[in-house]
């Protein structure tokens, strides 16, 4: 038995098109293809949530221009090579063998240059603000948890995996006291 599709499914099945389109648009497509009225606020709703990476994956892989008569949204020309259920795996952030967007970069490294702000549940940003918090709290003679250190590397490490590796200079200044 062949379930509904939801209206986020077909929304996204609109983006699949390859065209650039305005809500108004993307509504009277799912209207269509659902046989019944969707009201643009819905369909508005959605595409905010879909668009917004920091909420959903696919938001990486939606543009979303400014133009003067509104939003306009397609899909990264890279993202259509990813089957439809992939997609809508990638609005999911829970579920049993979906499809993440670790496994979709993997699988197309090109994603990568849309995944721009860092992935892992650790941001960079949030990532050094701990190191500098803890080094900041060493400093003052406080102690910092080893396994609140451990986590705070094993992120940072992960998140060097996931971004393809890392570029390191190491400066070592040593100083001998008490030779003369």
């Amino acid at each position: 038995m062949k379930r509904k599709k939801t209206n986020s499914e077909m929304i996204i099945d609109t983006l699949r098109s390859g065209n650039a389109l305005r809500s108004p648009d993307i509504t009277e497509r799912v209207s269509l293809a659902a046989g019944k009225e969707i009201k643009i606020q819905d369909v508005a709703s959605i595409l905010a949530k879909l668009s917004n990476s920091e909420k959903c994956d696919l938001g990486y892989l939606i543009n979303k221009k400014k133009t003067d008569r509104g939003y306009v949204y397609s899909l990264v020309k890279e993202a259509f090579s990813l089957t439809p259920e992939q997609t809508y795996d990638l609005t999911r952030k829970t579920g049993k063998d979906r499809f993440t967007l670790e496994e979709a970069v993997k699988k197309l490294p090109s994603l990568k240059k849309h995944v721009k702000p860092v992935r892992s549940g650790l941001s960079a940003r949030r990532i050094g603000r701990s190191i500098v918090k803890s080094n900041a709290y060493s400093s003052k003679g406080g102690d910092v948890s080893d396994a609140a250190f451990r986590d705070v590397i094993a992120g940072f490490l992960k998140e060097v995996a996931f971004q393809g590796g890392l570029n390191v200079n190491v400066n070592l200044t040593i100083q001998f006291k008490g030779l003369v």
